[in-house]
Order: C-alpha cells, then sequence, then structure tokens
C-alpha cells in the first residue's frame, strides 16, 4: 500500500488494517495470549495503561454509549502501588503486547497520531538495572509474543528489543543506561520506580534519581504524543513517602480511607480461640473520590487483591515473623525507612503528642512555662550558623516508674519530661545569630529553671560555653552518638518520654536512618532538633540523682510489644557491661572531679553518690 493509498484510507475514516478485539478476548483467547483471566483490578489496571484510540474510533468499533465509556479510560499517567507478588511485571507484559497489538491492527499507526507514514512508534520498559529488564520484564514480554500465534511473522527479536511491523518497536532499558533521546515514545514504564535511587549521592543536579528519570520520560512522552502518550509507575512501596509514594499522595486531590482487618491462625487446624494462635493485622484501603489531574489513574492494593492466585493467609509466615516487613512488601504499608531507626510511627507520635510548645509564634515564653522547683533540668544545644538548623531542648526527670508489662515487674526507671524545643533557621541572607541562642538559654534560669548542666555539640562552642559558664553555669560538650539514640529509644518505647508536638523534630526522628553503624539523616533531610532532644534526655537520665523524687509510680501500659522492650533492654545492659555508658563509682563518696562538674560546693549533702543510678 503506497503512503497516499494510507491517506486516503485515514480521510475516508477506514483506519483498520483489521479489527481490534476487547482486551479480555485479547488475553485468554489461544489466538491471542491464551491466558487464564485476570483478576478485576488487573484488568482495570490494564485498560487505565492501554486505552490509546481516539473517540470517533471507539465510536465506529464499540458504538456510541460504549465507545464514550471506554474513551474515558484513556489515561496519560498511571501510578500502581501494588504488594510485591500482585504480578506487576506480569501485568505490564501484556499491557506492552495489547498496546502493540492495537498499533498493529491501525493501517498505519503514524498517520494515526499525524504523525509522517512509516514514522516510528516506541515503547520503553526501565527497570532498576541490566538484569532486571533483561531476566523479568524481557524474558516475560517474549515469552507472551513467541507462544502468540497473532504474533507470529509480524516481529523481529534482538537482544534488547523486538521490532515489530509498522515501525513500532518495545525496548528494554534501565536507570543507569543512557538517556532514550530522540525516540518517538508512546508508553515508558518506570518498573519498581522506588528502587531507583531517591537522592543524587553525588550531589550531581544530572544524577539519575527517581526524580530525574520520570522528568525526563514524562516530557519526552507529553512532547511527541501529547494525548494518548502514557508514563506507567509500577512498584511496592519501601519505605514511608518513597517515590511511589511521593506521585501517588501527588496525583490525589481526595480520597477515603478504610482500615481493613484480617485474623490469622498459625496452625489453622487448631480451634478457634487459643491463646497464641491467633494474631490479627490492620491495613489502610484507598478508595479514590478525585484526582488533581485529568487522565489520572491511581491504585494502591495489597498483593491478594491484585494477584487471583494468591490469597491473604499465603502470608501467614510472613505476618507472623516480621509483621513490619509484611506490611510493606505485600500491604504497601511501609515503614518510615528501610533502615529506619525508630520504625515505629506511632510510639513517637505519642511520645511528642503535647500540644504546649510553651512559647508563641515568635519564642516568647507563655506565663505557664514555669519550673518546679524541686527539679533539676538539663540543655543540649546543637549549634548550627549558616546550614541546618540551630536547636535548643529542655528537659528534666519528672518522676521515677516502675513498669508493669503483664505479670512482670521492672526496675524502676525515670520518667522524662522535654520542657521545650526551640530553634533558628539559617536564611541565604542571615546566618544563626549566637547571641540570641546565649540569651534564650540564660533566660530560662532567669526564669526559675535548675539547670545543672547545659551540653553542646563539639561544632563552634566553645566561645558559648565560656561566656556561659561567666554567667555562673556548668558546661560540657557531648557528641550525640547512636548509645545515646539507644538509650532515648528505649524511654521513648516504654512510654516514659513526654515531649512537645513539633512536626519537624517528629519528621526527623522518623527519618533517622542506621548508617554504618550510625545514626545519621537523609542527605537531605536533617537531625539538628532530634540531637538537640537526644542529648537533653540524656543528660536528664545520667545526671539526675534518684533521691531527688523518693516515690516510685506503678506504670502500666499496653502501647507496645514487651519482646520488643526486652530486646532494647539487653541491648542496653550489654552496653553497660561493655562499659560505653556512665557506671556508679564504687566508693560512696562523690569523687570531687564530679563535684566540680556538677558545681556542688564540698558541704553539701544533698547528692549522696550511692544512690545514684543511671539506666
Amino acid at each position: 500500500m503506497s503512503d497516499f493509498d494510507v491517506f486516503l484510507d485515514a480521510l475516508s475514516g477506514d483506519e483498520f488494517e483489521e479489527r481490534p478485539v476487547p482486551l479480555e478476548e485479547f488475553v485468554t483467547s489461544k489466538k491471542y495470549l491464551g491466558l487464564p483471566p485476570l483478576s478485576e483490578y488487573q484488568y482495570t489496571m490494564l485498560k487505565a495503561s492501554t486505552q490509546i484510540y481516539k473517540q470517533e474510533t471507539l465510536i465506529n468499533i464499540y458504538g456510541e454509549d460504549e465507545g464514550r465509556k471506554i474513551f474515558k479510560q484513556t489515561c496519560n499517567e498511571v501510578i500502581l502501588q501494588l504488594g510485591k507478588g500482585s504480578g506487576k511485571d506480569y501485568t505490564s507484559t501484556i499491557a506492552c503486547a495489547y498496546v502493540v497489538y492495537l498499533l498493529l491492527c491501525l493501517n498505519d499507526p503514524a498517520v494515526y497520531y499525524g504523525k509522517p507514514p512509516g514514522d516510528a512508534i516506541d515503547i520503553i520498559n526501565i527497570a532498576i538495572n541490566a538484569v532486571q529488564a533483561n531476566r523479568v520484564f524481557f524474558k516475560g514480554f517474549n515469552q507472551r509474543i513467541e507462544r502468540s500465534p497473532w504474533f507470529q511473522g509480524r516481529y523481529i527479536g534482538k537482544a534488547n528489543s523486538i521490532e515489530f511491523d509498522k515501525s513500532v518497536t518495545v525496548h528494554s532499558g534501565h536507570s543507569q543506561s543512557e538517556s532514550w533521546e530522540g525516540y518517538n515514545v508512546l508508553i515508558v514504564i518506570l518498573d519498581e520506580i522506588s528502587g531507583f535511587e531517591l537522592e543524587s549521592t553525588s550531589g550531581h543536579a544530572q544524577a539519575k534519581t527517581a526524580s530525574a528519570i520520570y522528568k525526563m520520560y514524562k516530557g519526552s512522552v507529553t512532547s511527541r504524543f501529547p494525548d494518548f502518550g502514557k508514563i506507567l509507575l509500577l512498584s511496592f512501596p519501601r519505605f514511608k513517602m518513597d517515590y511511589i509514594q511521593q506521585k501517588y499522595n501527588e496525583a490525589i486531590a481526595e480520597k477515603e480511607i478504610v482500615l481493613r482487618h484480617h485474623k490469622f491462625k498459625v496452625d489453622p487446624e487448631l480451634p478457634d480461640g487459643i491463646d497464641g494462635n491467633e494474631f490479627e493485622i490492620e491495613w489502610e484501603e484507598d478508595h479514590i473520590v478525585s484526582y488533581r489531574m485529568p487522565r489520572t489513574f491511581a491504585l494502591k492494593r495489597p498483593t491478594w487483591e491484585i494477584n487471583p492466585t494468591r490469597s491473604i493467609e499465603d502470608f501467614t509466615e510472613a505476618f507472623y515473623t516480621d509483621p513490619t516487613d509484611a506490611l510493606s512488601r505485600f500491604a504497601c504499608m511501609p515503614p518510615d525507612a528501610t533502615d529506619a531507626f525508630f520504625k515505629n510511627r506511632s510510639v513517637i507520635e505519642k511520645a511528642f503528642a503535647n500540644p504546649n510548645l510553651n512559647v508563641d509564634s515568635y519564642g516568647r515564653f507563655l506565663d505557664l512555662f514555669k519550673p518546679d522547683p524541686d527539679k533539676w533540668y538539663y540543655v543540649h544545644v546543637d549549634l548550627a550558623q549558616k546550614h541546618d538548623h540551630c536547636a535548643v531542648a529542655l528537659a528534666h526527670v519528672h518522676n521515677w516508674v516502675t513498669m508493669k508489662i503483664g505479670d512482670k515487674y521492672k526496675e524502676a526507671a525515670p520518667r522524662i519530661i522535654v520542657d521545650a524545643v526551640r530553634y533558628w533557621t539559617p536564611t541565604a541572607s542571615r546566618s544563626v545569630d549566637f547571641t540570641e541562642v546565649k540569651e534564650y538559654i540564660i533566660s530560662l534560669r532567669e526564669r526559675g529553671f535548675n539547670i545543672k548542666m547545659v551540653t553542646f555539640d563539639r561544632w563552634n562552642s566553645h566561645d558559648m560555653m565560656q561566656q556561659l559558664k561567666a554567667h555562673g553555669m556548668n558546661c560540657d560538650t557531648l557528641s550525640v552518638a547512636k548509645k545515646h539514640y539507644e538509650d532515648m529509644s528505649l524511654c521513648i518505647t516504654e512510654e516514659r518520654v513526654d515531649g512537645p508536638r513539633i512536626q519537624l523534630l517528629i519528621d526527623e526522628l522518623l527519618q533517622l536512618r542506621i548508617v554504618k553503624d550510625k545514626v545519621d539523616h537523609p542527605r537531605k533531610g536533617s537531625k539538628d532538633l532530634s540531637d538537640a532532644v537526644c542529648g537533653a534526655v540524656y543528660n536528664a537520665v545520667a545526671l539526675t540523682p534518684r533521691d531527688l523524687d523518693p516515690e516510685v509510680e506503678l506504670y502500666t501500659y499496653a502501647g507496645v510489644f514487651s519482646d520488643e522492650i526486652d530486646k532494647l533492654r539487653k541491648e542496653s545492659d550489654e552496653r553497660l557491661i561493655r562499659n560505653r555508658t556512665i557506671k556508679m563509682p564504687d566508693r560512696p563518696e562523690m569523687p570531687s572531679s564530679l563535684r566540680d562538674f556538677l558545681g556542688i560546693e564540698e558541704d553539701e549533702d544533698e547528692f549522696p553518690i550511692d544512690s545514684m543510678r543511671v539506666l
């Protein structure tokens, strides 16, 4: 057929060389793919991912009502946040095969989209790496095509691509390969997008992060096929607000959340109600009401609701042995970070839930912010001047409690109040004025707080320490490290910390990661407030004498797991054995160095060393 004949066919409305069959028939018919029927969710996903025809074309095939209905399924962006094992790659190979089929049914796909006759149309799948690209997607796609009678004689297979008739090509690439500039990209599939780098480790602006890759391919698709081009994002989430969760949340304007529950039986043969044989999980199910942008489709569902060959009972062992990991992988309910220091969001939000910040929006003390004259207070300062935040935290031991877990009692431990967290943020034109920080600390003592110790991180702290010492305040350095965070973690997990609700502080704590056996923050994050709070809590626990509050309260709580607490306590005990925390001196009298350190006169008897306990 000549180019002129193709042009005449386009004018006459005869666009097809062969009338296409519906998706369901294409999937199950032995003439095409010959696969088992898919789940309802899989068909919905595929229809959003493969609708590439104009409305008049659909009306010509299916009639007025059905044609308009199908046209409404046309999407430019499809975001699928699905549990591991839900068949994302399997579904994406079917989507690619059906799109190729729809294109080959046209007389000339390029002309149909307003391109020169015979112009190329490309479909690209981008995986995390070359192995993933070749062994997962490309292998599966090859199988779909090779086993389909309809595609025989219509393609030529190559190492990383399949070239079909009518200049349609499906490519298999990966995130670290060169960009696909110059291709006429109709559809791009970003496979396991959450596995791509979230941020550049080199700091290079052109680094191949998830965001950079998305923007590049989104621009390529939009510029060439603005009406029918698509970018598909597929992944299970690795941690909260990873890239698939960011794009999913950005896409949704309004949604309703339904809490779903399921009770497992470890041994299904045992009768109901056997203690220890049953446990329950809970996950969120989103029902999307509206999107921020038109022609967008998003879906978040657990594995067992997408994959018709899996049931929730198949995951009993996974949820029993590691519920946090199983919720992340299979129910799209991830922790805040895969290597997060604090993996339980609820204990952080409970510890720092006090709405009373003790200061107004200008940082001025409220009238109700008054000290307890019988308490000792401790301050830790995390200095910063041009970058990050400069933070100051104030804390004290409120009382001593004996925890009851079931029928077990633990030894008395301090309950800590984080009284205040103040921070200063430098701008491009203005650094933090350390004079303000110094005056704030002095104002705490002038307000009546009996501040026993002010500690600083090592950065640029000498001058301020000397100035505070001139005002009669005890100062020292404290480099907050993993051991200090581990001690604070035990206090938080045992619900013995009560602090102000400051969203930046909560975000910092939840974003902390374990990096080379150190507690650190993401490259674009910070931990200035969390370091200040950790140092203040540590000082309060380590330096407050037990006899300062002789009464011990019985403290019962049910918000955490006892085995998690036992693990933290065991780690704390092991650190004590390794001399990594302060230990009680063997002699009953206070060493002169410690007496000078705390500013206690020689004749004071208020701090007998034999009553000092440090966890």
